[in-house]
């Protein structure tokens, strides 16, 4: 896009941690987790082109465009060696941008990254026309996008089994977070069922070669019910990243860090600081 890239900027003091939001779900409905973490650091979040206006979800055939994005914007906000903490499509993102442009990142969290079995990426790289038939995609183009006004929406959240495990404050910062009004005064979804759909129709196929280029030290965290990054791929990560360190979640899936947003900002506060008092030990 012509101009600044839009971001949102949570506040806080210390550090300048940067949050790289997931497919489908903007910055802002990861506030019950992002402003957790603005007692120790200064957090900021881009959106995603998905977000931007008149974006054409067209443009969009490999996740490398969003890694290119990120990297942009975070020299234009000349600020380099961030704390790089991504979620999903977000982590993806991070992952990539952080070992093209090791200068811009100090170090990674990576939550829940798309590090789909190899096998499964194997077949959608040999059969892309077949991605676009998948049930995600097919959920995405169908899904509800208009509602009379927010408490109607968190109405028709509430009961849904992907939010059984949302508190009710995480599941306002959703209905928050990821509507937007309209002209008419009804509320509709900021990123549209084109893009998320997009984005599902194109899935990460490369990121196994990824994964062992990143020098930064990475916290990775999984939820242990994922349904998205499976017990075998959490394994297969652990093998060729071996001195990351792996925390895994209870009782939580994919959405960890909105299941269990407490849990999440602490892992990632004694992380990054358990690294600063390790440099401050060494002997001079």
């Amino acid at each position: 896009m012509s101009g600044a890239i839009p971001f949102e900027d949570f506040g806080g003091q210390g550090p300048l941690l940067h949050f790289a939001h997931p497919n489908a779900y903007p910055p802002a409905v990861f506030r019950p987790l992002l402003e957790r973490l603005t007692t120790s650091f200064h957090v900021i979040a881009v959106h995603h082109r998905p977000l931007w206006p008149s974006s054409d979800p067209a443009e969009f055939e490999e996740w490398q465009l969003i890694a290119g994005d990120l990297a942009h914007f975070l020299d234009q906000y000349g600020c380099p060696q961030v704390i790089g903490v991504g979620h999903s499509l977000g982590a993806v993102a991070t992952l990539k941008a952080a070992w093209q442009r090791p200068e811009l990142f100090s170090k990674l969290v990576l939550i829940e990254p798309v590090f789909l079995d190899p096998q499964i990426l194997q077949w959608a790289e040999a059969n892309p026309h077949l991605n676009e038939q998948s049930p995600m995609v097919r959920t995405a183009r169908r899904r509800r996008s208009h509602w009379p006004d927010r408490r109607a929406a968190f109405e028709h959240f509430r009961p849904k089994n992907v939010f059984a495990r949302w508190s009710d404050e995480s599941l306002w910062a959703y209905v928050n977070g990821a509507l937007t009004d309209t002209e008419n005064g009804e509320v509709t979804l900021a990123f549209s069922r084109e893009w998320e759909a997009q984005i599902y129709a194109h899935l990460p196929t490369g990121v196994w070669e990824d994964i062992p280029r990143a020098p930064q030290p990475t916290l990775a965290i999984r939820g242990a019910e994922s349904d998205t990054l499976s017990a075998a791929a959490w394994q297969l990560w652990q093998e060729l990243q071996p001195h990351t360190t792996f925390l895994e979640i209870a009782e939580a899936g994919h959405m960890v860090p909105m299941e269990r947003p407490r849990e999440v900002a602490l892992a990632i506060e004694q992380f990054l600081y358990a690294g600063d008092r390790e440099q401050a030990e060494q002997p001079t």
